[in-house]
């Protein structure tokens, strides 16, 4: 994998409605009460969240005609406000709107400015550098393995027999 996957545990926050308890993510679902962003944010992004959960039915289709723009709209000003909260250090990403067919299917924004809101910022900022660790520790990890010519840092295991498989030769590097 290249460094570009790694930017949505280090720099990209997604915003979207996937039946989450929150609309928020980074890379995975972020708790609110964790998250520092400002009351008024919450509970507007809950508020999103509310139009989708009574919006859609079980087949993920509108109820009504009108509720797909009022999404849209919402989720720009929201991804914007979101942005704005983090500063220039994060990329809000989130969906086009619906009625664009041609292009790319999202979008992003990134502030020019820093942050409006730093508590936040701080959290997002510290789980990007714990994302970052962890990331060194598993080249780390994996680059001594390679010099120690056992596993390459790496093997798969069959489930039913537990049989170890390790790679006979060294991977190439990217």
């Amino acid at each position: 994998m290249g460094a570009q996957e790694y930017r949505y545990d280090t720099e990209v926050v997604r915003l979207f409605y996937d039946h989450a308890s929150t609309v928020v993510w980074f890379p995975y679902p972020v708790p609110y009460e964790e998250s520092g962003l400002s009351p008024t944010l919450v509970a507007d992004l809950q508020a999103w969240g509310r139009l989708h959960d009574t919006g859609l039915d079980h087949e993920q289709q509108w109820r009504s005609p009108e509720l797909p723009a009022m999404a849209d709209e919402q989720r720009q000003g929201l991804a914007h406000r979101l942005g704005d909260e983090l500063g220039s250090a994060f990329e809000v990403e989130f969906d086009v709107p619906r009625g664009v067919w041609f292009g790319p299917r999202k979008t992003s924004y990134r502030s020019s400015e820093p942050p409006t809101n730093p508590e936040a910022a701080a959290i997002f900022t510290a789980w990007a550098d714990e994302a970052r660790a962890e990331r060194a520790e598993l080249a780390q990890r994996a680059a001594e393995g390679w010099s120690s010519d056992e596993s390459f840092g790496w093997y798969a295991v069959q489930p039913d027999s537990g049989q170890k498989f390790v790679p006979r030769e060294r991977p190439t590097q990217e």
